[in-house]
């Protein structure tokens, strides 16, 4: 058979074709492997995958091209460290046998949900060390607000904030959030297909693949992770259990919880929990975790293969989901935390006041909680209250905190004379100066407290 040959003037013509199709394929610029790698962050697309529990039909949405792939695959690694079953978090639930729970605080570490500062109670005696994410999300909503400041002697500054909580009928021992998904999500979705789309007409496979590749990884990692539910746990109160009043301590921020025990305890024992319904779960966080570090590992390797016209490609997909996620963090985030603390909590009355020295401050704070006139607590509670918030052992301090309480005991309005700090236990002129300004100080604070109203 005969095969007439090709001219070579139609073979150069076919090579250039081949090697010319893509745009800047001539380009001697390169961009550097760990350059595209580690040009844009991960932390701001943990918050994006993390939060795909909350949103309807988020898991979907995920389906784009993202940095920080490595983080968040070392993120998930930590995760099969963490699962628990249900039992350990609800017993006698009557859950359905496989699920399992995750802490979604190892993905969400620097987003707000740390636990909170120590809690406590004035008529039940509780003592918490830390207590939940909404107690640190209530503290950090009293730091910001203004406050009155109460005029008094000058030492270092005491905020105190009181909280009313009102009670919240639709509080439940098991809670779950939703939210609408942000238009807006589809954006990184169209820019990563069409860089792919354009990658592949052009033949830049390897841009192509690592493109396709990060879609893939992110995609079945929020749709694992949309698939379980954000759920909030809190113990229930046992019938006949004392007020929950009590206070969250945070050094120079003091915030007075006052309530039924019930919303106290989703403040001061609330925790947030992934649920899934698989007894997979472990093996599917390990397959997430796998497939993400691996990509991260291959565009290493395959990006700088490719001309520029597909590194730019790649870096243009990425640095739009970078954008996206920036915005995420910035506003939908807060947004939803907003949305989890009025789920929860509804809308509590808080009254912030700036006291000037820490002694007007806790006992402000024992008046504020005494509603009914009578003592909050006995008075061995309010003296291990005062201790854990001022200084102890001092004689001058130990006498101080004793007449104080016998005053509140008794009900009787918190002035004071010079038969008080003249004790007769103080026979040196300096303590009982000191004695004195103390007594001013709560002197004060009862006037602040409106005279105990």
């Amino acid at each position: 058979m005969y095969i007439p040959e090709i001219p070579e003037t139609v073979q150069l013509q076919g090579r250039s074709f081949a090697t010319d199709s893509s745009p800047l394929a001539n380009a001697t610029f390169m961009l550097n492997s760990m350059g595209v790698a580690g040009l844009l962050g991960g932390e701001e697309a943990m918050s994006t995958v993390a939060l795909a529990q909350i949103y309807n039909k988020r898991k979907w949405s995920g389906w784009y091209n993202t940095p920080g792939s490595y983080i968040i695959g070392k993120r998930f690694q930590r995760l099969t460290r963490s699962v628990i079953s249900d039992s350990h978090v609800n017993p006698g639930s009557g859950a359905s046998f496989g699920t399992v729970h995750i802490d979604p605080a190892l993905l969400l570490q620097h987003d707000g949900w740390s636990k909170g500062p120590v809690f406590k109670g004035i008529y039940s005696g509780t003592s918490m060390h830390e207590t939940g994410p909404l107690a640190s999300l209530l503290t950090k909503k009293c730091i910001r607000m203004p406050g009155s400041k109460v005029e008094g002697r000058k030492t270092q500054p005491v905020n105190v904030t009181i909280v009313e909580l009102e009670p919240n009928p639709n509080l439940q021992p098991q809670m779950r959030f939703h939210h609408s998904s942000p238009f807006c999500a589809i954006i990184p979705i169209a820019v990563s297909l069409a860089t792919c789309a354009i990658c592949g007409l052009y033949g830049e496979w390897y841009a192509f693949s690592m493109i396709l590749l990060g879609i893939l990884a992110r995609g079945l990692t929020c749709a694992f992770i949309g698939s379980g539910k954000l759920v909030f746990h809190h113990p229930k109160p046992a019938d006949g259990s004392p007020p929950g009043d009590g206070i969250l301590g945070c050094d120079h921020e003091l915030v007075l919880l006052k309530g039924h025990e019930n919303v106290v305890n989703a403040i001061t024992r609330g925790r947030f929990f992934f649920s899934f319904q698989s007894k997979h779960t472990c093996r599917l966080v390990e397959m997430c975790s796998f497939l993400l570090i691996a990509q991260a590992i291959a565009q290493l390797i395959c990006v700088p293969q490719s001309n520029l016209f597909g590194q730019l490609m790649f870096v243009f997909s990425i640095a739009t989901s970078w954008v996206y996620n920036l915005w995420f963090l910035s506003y939908d985030k807060v947004e939803v935390r907003e949305e989890i603390f009025r789920s929860v909590l509804g809308s509590p009355k808080l009254n912030k006041f700036v006291f000037p020295n820490r002694s007007s401050a806790i006992v402000s704070l024992l008046l504020f909680s005494n509603d009914d006139g009578g003592l909050p607590g006995d008075p061995k509670k309010l003296k291990k209250i005062m201790d854990g918030f001022l200084p102890s052992g001092a004689l001058v301090w130990e006498i101080w905190k004793g007449i104080v309480i016998e005053h509140l005991t008794n009900g009787r309005p918190l002035h004071f004379d010079e038969t008080h700090w003249n004790h007769q236990d103080l026979p040196s002129q300096t303590d009982r100066l000191l004695l004195q300004t103390l007594l001013k100080d709560a002197e004060m604070a009862y006037s602040a407290s409106g005279g105990n109203q």
